[in-house]
């Protein structure tokens, strides 16, 4: 049996059956094209094309879905399977977060701010000792200590000023 619908673009009746109907319908692929093209048919478009906050339903999917899945359990043992695996290159990470920022945090007493850096004062992204970081309060301002440094290490037999 075949149900009577109206295209969401150009209102023209048509009929399809029960298994062919979907949130969207059209009569053409014509009338398809237009209402996903951007220019054409913006209202549309969007409702077409909604990516709104994807990572975080997703998020709410898998833990409505499965939700013994990523258990405290789990993610230390995930951790555990990862940990040092890499080149040892980039930051450590506990958790997805750098290791350097919560110790940085632990040092402070109190979370970082998004724009203050924390520097390895030996260059070793993988040291996250007290002794050898340091809390920058702008990316500028690290950037300036690097210039410093490397005006001092290029020097020929004098102090750094």
């Amino acid at each position: 049996m075949k149900y009577s619908l109206t295209c969401d673009m150009c209102g023209m009746s048509f009929e399809r059956y029960r298994c062919q109907i979907k949130k969207h319908n059209f009569c053409s692929r014509e009338c398809l094209a237009h209402f996903s093209n951007k220019c054409i048919n913006p209202n549309g478009y969007q409702q077409l094309k909604n990516y709104t906050n994807m990572a975080a339903h997703i998020s709410a999917m898998n833990v409505r879905l499965n939700p013994t899945r990523m258990t405290e359990a789990v993610r230390e043992k995930l951790r555990k399977a990862r940990v040092n695996s890499g080149e040892g290159k980039t930051y450590a990470k506990l958790y997805g977060k750098h290791e350097h920022r919560i110790v940085a945090e632990n040092m402070l007493g109190r979370p970082l701010m998004a724009q203050e850096v924390v520097h390895h004062i030996d260059g070793n992204r993988r040291n996250n000792h007290e002794w050898n970081l340091l809390v920058l309060s702008s990316q500028s301002e690290h950037a300036q200590l690097h210039m410093k440094l490397k005006a001092f290490w290029n020097m020929e037999g004098g102090d750094a000023q």
